[in-house]
């Protein structure tokens, strides 16, 4: 199968050359995209431009989900590789990513399991409870559902691609493939310090990233789940009042009408939790069951 990697760009002029000079030799063709940059990193990219590296350019700064975007549309391989700009992915994994995909994966992650000193201790922290929650909505075990490095059949995108604007794209791609019940593979990788500054705005980006896990996990729920979701809100909003109405008891009265509603409050949102977790695990079964199905038809 012929390769593609896209490399989407933003004033990444000192790293963009060592990305392409590294990973030339692993894949069949390189397509660089430039996100309207403001510093050398269109100049950087010309020069490496030929056969095969074809490069591409937004006027203006369109968003890393656009220049992705732009990318696959322009590859002419049957499988895709993602990777930034900025040399922290290396390219010696891509062959293993590659083979998992020619074996039957429909998403091959290189997971940062390796190294993770590389990764600053605030994005580390991050990491891991997105990477929980990821696990937790689609009930399949994700190690690092925002990494940059993946891999997927070409006409595998339209259905993996999600609308979103910056680097919750990764995290709210890997859920999507998850819960639609899509074969995900994750091959340890090492990751290397960054080359240049990052753009990663860790309060702003993780609210986006948590706005946009929940937002996939109630447009990919099943029907069926939903129905079973309605009473866990129900259940959460009476523990929630409970909760706050004995806390308010307590600071105003000093005393509670009612000696057990802290113990109600615990035990509506435990009950709450158990019919969440219900609904994700029958929504699980269903989606794999759809792509039994669909593999059978094939």
């Amino acid at each position: 199968m012929k390769t593609s990697l896209v490399v989407p760009a933003y004033n990444e002029e000192k790293g963009l050359p060592l990305v392409v000079q590294e990973y030339q030799d692993v894949v069949d063709e390189i397509i660089i995209v430039d996100d309207g940059s403001s510093d050398g990193t269109f100049r950087a990219a010309e020069q490496l431009a030929g056969s095969k590296v074809k490069l591409f350019r937004h006027e203006k700064n369109s968003g890393k989900v656009a220049a992705l975007r732009t990318g696959v549309r322009q590859a002419t391989g049957d499988i895709i590789i993602f990777t930034d700009a900025d040399y922290t992915y290396p390219a010696r994994y891509v062959p293993e990513l590659i083979r998992e995909i020619e074996d039957g994966a429909d998403l091959a992650l290189g997971a940062r399991l390796q190294d993770r000193d590389n990764i600053p201790a605030i994005n580390r922290i991050g990491n891991n409870v997105f990477s929980f929650l990821a696990t937790y909505i689609s009930c399949m075990r994700i190690q690092d559902s925002q990494t940059g490095l993946r891999a997927f059949k070409r006409e595998m995108f339209d259905k993996l691609d999600v609308k979103a604007k910056g680097l919750e794209f990764e995290t709210k791609m890997t859920v999507r493939a998850a819960k639609l019940g899509y074969n995900i593979v994750e091959v340890p990788i090492d990751y290397r310090p960054r080359v240049g500054r990052s753009k990663l705005r860790p309060l702003q980006d993780g609210a986006r990233m948590l706005s946009s896990l929940l937002a996939v996990a109630y447009s990919e729920t099943s029907l069926l789940a939903k129905m079973i979701l309605i009473p866990s809100i129900f259940f959460i909003v009476l523990g929630v009042a409970a909760g706050l109405t004995s806390v308010y008891e307590k600071v105003v009265f000093g005393v509670l009408s009612h000696a057990y509603y802290p113990l109600i409050t615990v035990f509506l949102i435990l009950v709450a939790i158990q019919l969440i977790s219900l609904s994700l695990i029958v929504d699980y079964l269903t989606k794999k069951l759809d792509r039994i199905e669909e593999r059978l038809r094939r």
